[in-house]
C-alpha cells in the first residue's frame, strides 16, 4: 500500500435502499455495521463509503451536508468492471436507471452509466481491443 488512496463518500438519505442497490444489484460487499449510519462497500479494488446525514461532524458541516443532500451532482464515479456485459444485463433486468447504454467508445473502452437511488452517476468500464 502506497499510503495514498481515494474513497469517494456518497451521502444518502436511506442507507438500506443504498445498500440494496450497491450490494444487491451491483455486487459490492458491505464492510461495517449499517446501524452506525456509514458503511464501506467494496468490489475488487473499488471502495466507496455510503453515509447518512447522522451527526458525525461539526454542526455547521452537518447542516451543509443536509442542505446538499438530494441535489443533483455533476460528478460521476468511474469503476472498472471485468464483467461489464453481465453487469449491464443484470442492471437492465433489475430495472436500474441506465443513463447511458453500454457502448464502445473511441478512446478504447466499453462503458455504461447508471444512476443510484441518491442520483449519483456510476460509469462502469473496461478496456477494449480498440484502444488508441
Amino acid at each position: 500500500m502506497s499510503g495514498w488512496g481515494v474513497i469517494p463518500s456518497i451521502r444518502v438519505a436511506d442507507l438500506e435502499r443504498a445498500l440494496d442497490f450497491y450490494v444487491g444489484r451491483l455486487g459490492f460487499t458491505a464492510e461495517g455495521d449499517a446501524t452506525q449510519q456509514n458503511v464501506s462497500v467494496v468490489r475488487g479494488d473499488a471502495r466507496l463509503m455510503l453515509e447518512t446525514t447522522a451527526d458525525f461532524y461539526a454542526d455547521t458541516y452537518n447542516a451543509a451536508i443536509r442542505q446538499r443532500l438530494g441535489s443533483a451532482s455533476p460528478h460521476a464515479l468511474y469503476i472498472e468492471a471485468e464483467d461489464l456485459e453481465e453487469l449491464h444485463r443484470a442492471l437492465e433486468d433489475a430495472g436500474a436507471t441506465i443513463v447511458d447504454p453500454l457502448a464502445e467508445r473511441p478512446w478504447g473502452q466499453a462503458e455504461f452509466t447508471v444512476e443510484d437511488p441518491a442520483g449519483t452517476w456510476l460509469t462502469f468500464w473496461k478496456k477494449t481491443s480498440g484502444a488508441r
